[in-house]
């Protein structure tokens, strides 16, 4: 729904303002022009922009200095249910979320505390260590706590995102929080120098032999299956496949508008691309088989995945292409996101041709805020490989980390046509 997004009046900052098409508190018009654009009082402009002043409102502390106070939440707790096993040798642990309570979420400046019927537990700010949203599940990893679970019932996850967000900012100010997950980082806590002066160790995974296979025979009957039901149903113009390696190791760097842009992508290009999947989304034995099948492994992105860097490894030493969405999550509200610092470190290490991708138009196809698919214009630009050097975890500084994230951005935008 558009008010995950614009949880707050953009006009006058109202919480739980939208009424069908009316602000309840300033009683300010609003609607959808389409998937990436609204009106309020006469006034269209894109979603970003209305998304923008969303979040340009001050956070306001009540008399007992509550900036905000939920409704109903549940919480779960990680928990470990086994190994998972994949084609071309991917292992990985597969986490499911067990139920600890239902309660209430209070932010206040220093803390966020969760009230329930038999658990109460405060996290002060700076013992937030990661923070990130999956659908309307608020994941925060506390010191102590582990990767916890919030899910909201009535009311916008994203909402108590930016609102934590921006707690933690002010927390940390004087110094800038460059990403909240895997773990929260702070400018002044990146290397500028190399860690090590020892001989420089490159990325490797151990061979599992009882997977001598690196893709399902399924593929041959899904690829051509796929390809024939994205053309009929969408409207997709894919350019550039000629420079994506015919049969050596590469990886693949498409933006993330859409649910659906790694299935485009997957079933329009030549080659199988291998890309990570939340580890949420295998549950039950049929998403285990179907996505075992669809050439994918999953990774638990509020954390640092170090089996998901393994399998990642796995996949290019085997000669196959890795698909990385370099910002890490789709879009909100259809501009790219920073590229996140592990994966441009991690196509820094691998030393393989990196081929950026730009889509175009798949926000308007399928945007984060809802689950319904639309007819749209999809446009697909694959570049050449862009010429990245080939640095060793250990001999990344934050300069080179930051020349190769600007690179991977102004390709991906360029592909899109300058769309920012």
């Amino acid at each position: 729904m558009i008010d995950d997004l614009l949880y707050r009046c953009p006009l006058c900052g109202a919480f739980d303002w939208l009424d069908k098409d009316r602000c309840v508190s300033c009683s300010a018009t609003f609607r959808l022009t389409g998937r990436s654009a609204a009106e309020m009082n006469g006034e269209r402009a894109p979603l970003s922009y209305w998304y923008d002043r969303t979040r340009g409102f001050d956070l306001a502390c009540g008399p007992d200095g509550t900036i905000a106070k939920s409704r109903r939440v549940t919480l779960s707790r990680e928990a470990a249910s086994g190994m998972y096993h994949g084609f071309a040798g991917i292992t990985a642990y597969h986490f499911t979320r067990a139920r600890i309570d239902e309660g209430t979420l209070t932010l206040t400046p220093s803390s966020l505390t969760f009230a329930g019927l038999a658990a109460r537990m405060t996290i002060p700010m700076e013992g937030i260590l990661s923070l990130t949203i999956e659908s309307n599940t608020l994941i925060v990893v506390g010191a102590g706590h582990g990767a916890l679970f919030f899910d909201f019932h009535e009311e916008s996850g994203k909402k108590w995102e930016d609102l934590l967000r921006k707690t933690l900012e002010r927390h940390y100010e004087g110094d800038e929080i460059v990403e909240f997950y895997p773990r929260v980082r702070l400018r002044s806590g990146i290397t500028r120098t190399p860690r090590t002066e020892a001989p420089a160790r490159e990325l490797r995974a151990p061979a599992r032999r009882w997977y001598r296979k690196d893709t399902s025979l399924l593929e041959t009957i899904l690829k051509p299956l796929g390809k024939f039901l994205v053309r009929a149903l969408l409207t997709v113009e894919v350019r550039g496949v000629e420079n994506i390696p015919k049969s050596d190791p590469a990886v693949i760097l498409p933006n993330h508008e859409s649910f659906l842009d790694s299935v485009i992508l997957r079933f329009l290009t030549p080659r199988t691309i291998w890309f990570m999947a939340k580890n949420s989304e295998y549950r039950g034995a049929f998403m285990k088989w179907f996505l075992r099948h669809a050439s994918t492994f999953p990774v638990r992105r509020y954390t640092i995945d170090v089996l998901a860097v393994r399998n990642a490894v796995r996949v290019v030493s085997s000669g196959n292409l890795l698909g990385i969405f370099p910002e890490g999550e789709r879009t909100w509200d259809g501009r790219m996101l920073p590229i996140r610092m592990g994966a441009a470190r991690l196509v820094l290490a691998l030393g393989v041709p990196v081929i950026p991708v730009g889509i175009s138009g798949a926000y308007d196809l399928m945007p984060r805020w809802t689950h319904s698919i639309r007819r749209a214009d999809v446009r697909v630009a694959i570049g050449e490989p862009l010429n990245l050097p080939k640095i060793p975890v250990s001999r990344q500084t934050a300069s080179d980390i930051d020349a190769a994230s600007r690179a991977i951005r102004e390709a991906i935008e360029r592909l899109r046509g300058g769309s920012a």
